[in-house]
């Protein structure tokens, strides 16, 4: 941002690396800031033509991250501002140039989690005619879900990656845990009736384990 005495109005710049910011040096930061954001459509526009003209950097090899159980394309652009939006199969990340793309993905996953392994979670605590008094996503390094003495449920953000099948069994073993907090035979019995192949899908659940725990 520049600042200057004989300036009356406020103006933007865009170059091939910076978005210059032209001001009187009188005028507050809140009303630069609304007057940015009043122009946020001309920006993208202009950055986007600046980077036409620009050489552009090799593009690293696509890369893919999965989201409930399917593989989605990582397609990076640089982009003035950040956005990450899915393409049928493709996950559409606009970031730039120096920004930490992997912190993006990361953030779009942890969004989508929180709302879908509520519902998922929700929808199985119908199924046993109890709910947890307190639900939290988990970023724990080696556990899919835990419950407390006090009904409090947490599951792994990470499983926002698998299918829903296998989100469904740690909502429901975790669920079982309101009614059995140990893993003895009565507890998978309950686990069982919530998710009738549980073993099964606890066993894939286990082979998948290391690529999900790569985010």
């Amino acid at each position: 941002m520049r600042r200057s005495r004989r300036r009356r109005t406020l103006g933007l710049t865009v170059t091939t690396c910076e978005v210059r910011i032209h001001a009187p040096s009188w005028t507050p930061r809140a009303e630069i800031e609304s007057y940015v954001r009043q122009q946020h459509d001309w920006l993208r526009r202009a950055w986007g033509r600046m980077q036409e003209r620009a050489p552009q950097p090799e593009k690293a090899s696509l890369e893919e991250v999965q989201y409930l159980g399917r593989a989605l394309t990582l397609d990076i652009r640089p982009s003035l501002f950040s956005e990450v939006r899915r393409h049928g199969d493709s996950l559409r990340v606009h970031a730039p140039l120096d920004a930490d793309t992997g912190a993006l993905i990361r953030d779009w996953l942890l969004a989508r989690a929180e709302r879908l392994l509520a519902w998922r979670l929700a929808r199985i605590a119908q199924k046993l005619g109890r709910a947890p008094s307190r639900f939290a996503l988990s970023d724990a390094q080696t556990q899919w879900g835990s419950c407390t003495l006090r009904g409090h449920i947490r599951l792994n953000w990470r499983l926002v990656q698998a299918p829903l099948t296998l989100i469904d069994y740690v909502a429901a073993h975790e669920l079982a845990h309101l009614v059995h907090l140990d893993h003895s035979p009565r507890f998978w019995a309950q686990v069982a009736v919530l998710c009738p192949d549980a073993l099964a899908r606890r066993a894939e659940l286990r082979k998948m384990s290391t690529t999900l725990f790569q985010v």
